[in-house]
């Protein structure tokens, strides 16, 4: 991912308790919260539709990471950090959505009502996304590893 010279960067969990490791997002950000140098840039969108993003993205007008699960074809537990720039098709027609029209229709519909902002996104690639209360026990084993990404993550972009 290329590098972004704002500083003032928001992390975002989407996503819900109710879908297995849908919920993956709200953990890996409620997680980071925890942090005091993270605690102020940390949002959760929990069960967010596409107009809430877009919304959101509109009111925050800063750069953000969307931290959710995602089916991007990887083996489960692993991440990828890309630019939505480079997500909006492929998420569209594979993403993991509980949310009906999700994160790709919010994305697309913020850009369209000019939001310019950089849009960073962490996508985990679930285990088990059927309706049930948490995470899979899999992917809360690999919690601590994926957030330690995640904040190496946000140290570089911070710099």
């Amino acid at each position: 991912m290329e590098s972004y010279p704002d500083s003032d960067w928001l992390v975002v969990g989407t996503g819900t308790p109710a879908g297995g490791d849908d919920e993956i997002g709200l953990a890996l950000v409620r997680a980071l919260s925890r942090e005091l140098e993270y605690a102020e840039c940390c949002i959760l969108l929990e069960c967010a539709d596409a107009a809430m993003v877009a919304s959101s993205l509109l009111e925050w007008q800063k750069p953000v990471i969307l931290v959710d699960a995602a089916d991007m074809g990887l083996a489960p537990g692993e991440y990828s950090f890309f630019s939505d720039n480079n997500a909006a098709i492929t998420m569209k027609t594979s993403s993991v959505s509980t949310h009906g029209l999700g994160l790709a229709e919010g994305l697309e519909l913020a850009r369209t009502l000019g939001y310019d902002r950089t849009i960073g996104i962490f996508g985990v690639q679930p285990f088990d996304v059927s309706p049930k209360q948490g995470l899979t026990r899999e992917m809360s084993k690999l919690l601590p590893s994926l957030l330690a990404a995640l904040k190496n993550i946000c140290s570089r972009l911070q710099q």
